[in-house]
């Protein structure tokens, strides 16, 4: 029997064509959400496992409004939203020294992640603050909290997300709306994880492989790395009524390479 913690919620996931949007949003479908997909690297709308996905762009402010109109012209709640766009990492030399980065490149992150986060975010304030309920999740990384070399821009942004988190979490909390983060551990099935393992062992003299193992053995009190699905089910629980007290926090999904 299917789960059913999302039953009668809509969520929203932006982003959701690459790695981390697909099994979000097969994690959402399958806990009951009926989901709305959109992604910039689509064409037109593109159908995929669990329906549409939806051209859009996170950093167009007139397009992402246009976007939620529907929504409230067509008086469809909106629950849950959850925006996971990003940028190739290899734009902003993800996994090289700091002087390495140019000025251009830094900011990179900071536009394609955070500032997404605030369009899609602002855009669903009003018909959430309208609903008096509804939960905007953002994922970051262990980066944010433990500032690793060699990417320096990834740091910014995922530490700059998790601020705006609690800003807004506070701002917004008196009508309804919870903002919550999931701060996970490295992914080796993501792209920009696999990318990253590959320059950073790079640096440091390993394989891909090696640097795996190595952030898995020294960095982790499990001694594993989570799976996309795993990190999609903390998705599930953040964004469910177990959680409804829940806001303006981090849930540690970092298998112990943070304890607090």
């Amino acid at each position: 029997m299917k789960n059913q913690l999302l039953e009668n919620k809509n969520a929203l996931v932006f982003g959701a064509k690459g790695a981390t949007g697909m099994k979000v949003a097969e994690a959402l479908k399958e806990n009951g959400a009926k989901i709305f997909l959109s992604d910039i690297n689509v064409e037109g709308i593109e159908q995929c496992d669990f329906g549409e996905i939806r051209k859009l762009d996170t950093l167009n402010e007139d397009e992402v409004k246009q976007y939620f109109s529907w929504f409230e012209k067509e008086n469809v709640p909106v629950d849950i939203v959850i925006n996971l766009s990003t940028s190739n990492p290899e734009d902003f030399n993800h996994g090289k020294p700091v002087t390495d980065v140019s000025l251009e490149q830094f900011m990179i992150p900071l536009k394609t992640t955070t500032a997404s986060q605030f369009v899609t975010a602002k855009a669903a304030y009003p018909i959430m603050s309208k609903q008096k309920n509804g939960v905007i999740i953002f994922i970051t990384s262990t980066l944010a909290k433990v500032g690793s070399p060699w990417s320096s821009a990834l740091t910014a942004s995922h530490a700059a997300t998790e601020g705006l988190l609690k800003s807004l979490a506070n701002e917004w909390g008196a009508e309804g709306i919870r903002v919550v983060g999931i701060r996970s551990e490295a992914m080796p099935e993501s792209p920009t994880i696999d990318y990253t393992f590959t320059t950073m062992g790079a640096n440091m003299g390993m394989s891909r492989d090696e640097m795996q193992a190595f952030i898995e053995q020294n960095k982790t009190a499990l001694k594993r790395l989570p799976s996309i699905k795993e990190t999609a089910n903390v998705v599930v629980l953040a964004a469910s009524d177990f959680a409804s007290y829940m806001t303006g926090t981090i849930l540690n999904h970092s298998g112990g390479h943070i304890l607090e």
